[in-house]
């Protein structure tokens, strides 16, 4: 943090130049040639790919519960949230890409409990993972367990 109290940034502007304080544009040229803007690593379309076959939801989290954006809701929920934004990420949202391969790696309890079809979209197929009641993932696990 650039602007903190007894920061490095504090200690410059201290001993900043009226004529570098002179207006907002003079002053935002000479912060940033102080400190230059950190130009962000953007991820590549095959890292997203990677992610997004790297993003499983455990057998160990069937029936759980977790707290996103705020709010308390079901894993497997969580999980088709993030998993429709990697897809976004790919750009391959409007398509049948990777779905299946996607779908092989989730926990058999939660494939059980899926309808056997083809999705047509990402957003489909987060759709019908998302609607799935946790309270029979729960049930299920249970059963699985014994």
């Amino acid at each position: 943090d650039y602007l903190g109290t007894s920061s490095q940034a504090e200690t410059w502007f201290k001993v900043c130049t009226s004529t570098d304080k002179a207006t907002w544009t003079v002053f935002i040229t000479a912060f940033k040639a102080r400190w230059p803007p950190v130009k962000i690593a953007e991820k590549t379309k095959a890292e997203y790919e990677k992610e997004l076959l790297d993003h499983t939801l455990q057998h160990t989290e069937v029936g759980k519960k977790m707290t996103l954006y705020d709010r308390e809701c079901w894993m497997h929920v969580a999980w088709a949230a993030k998993t429709l934004q990697l897809a976004t990420s790919v750009g391959i949202t409007q398509s049948t890409l990777m779905i299946w391969q996607v779908r092989s790696t989730l926990p058999d309890i939660v494939k059980d409990l899926l309808k056997d079809e083809e999705y047509t979209n990402w957003a489909e197929f987060a759709k019908a993972v998302t609607e799935l009641k946790g309270s029979r993932l729960v049930e299920k696990q249970e059963q699985h367990n014994q």
